[in-house]
């Protein structure tokens, strides 16, 4: 695949279309400071697709752009941005056409995030990040855990609830994507039915 294979019109067009998924649902959870973050959809969407660079470049101006409103996601930029590589390596092993496939792929995102998560939310932030999750971790540690015990087990119930809607929101999309416009994508194929549709094209 060559770089002017990876960014395409259609390419160019579809990043800022994913991070702008990425913004609203970031900050739509961060307003209403819900157990979720919804700021992957895009990273996903565009990994999927495009492949990995599309996938990083999604991830990263999404979090950057995110700390403007909260400066401390600016720390979690490097999960979107492997959530763009691991995007793109499970799409070409089709992990994201069935749904117990994007079940699977659910719970591979949830540990992704939660094993880098979890140690710059202890070592920067004490557990407490100012998102959903913190108010698992404030009950947790307020029964007597550590800081450490309740930030994993806040963030792996957090990542998990997450990571599941995100991979439906991101399952439907995909699904419903028109061929001819798939067929445009670098990764576009392979989520192309055999419809007539794609035999004309």
């Amino acid at each position: 695949m060559t770089f002017t294979t990876k960014f395409s019109k259609m390419v160019l067009f579809l990043i800022p279309v994913c991070i702008a998924i990425n913004i609203v649902g970031g900050q739509l959870a961060i307003l209403l400071k819900l157990p979720v973050y919804l700021d992957a959809i895009g990273t996903i969407i565009a990994g999927a697709l495009c492949g990995p660079v599309p996938g990083i470049i999604t991830g990263l101006i999404t979090n950057l752009i995110n700390a403007i409103t909260l400066p401390t996601v600016l720390a979690y930029a490097i999960i979107n941005v492997v959530f763009g590589l691991v995007a793109a390596f499970l799409s070409k092993r089709r992990m994201f056409i069935t749904f117990p496939k994007i079940l699977v792929s659910a719970v591979v995102f949830a540990v992704l995030a939660c094993g880098i998560a979890v140690p710059i939310t202890v070592n920067f932030f004490g557990g407490f990040v100012g998102t959903g999750a913190t108010v698992i971790t404030g009950s947790l540690m307020a029964a007597g855990w550590g800081v450490f015990p309740a930030t994993v087990a806040s963030e792996l119930c957090t990542e998990l609830l997450d990571k599941f809607c995100t991979m439906l929101i991101c399952f439907f999309i995909l699904k419903s994507m028109p061929s001819r416009f798939l067929i445009k994508l670098p990764y576009g194929d392979i989520y192309i039915k055999e419809t007539k549709e794609t035999q004309e094209t």
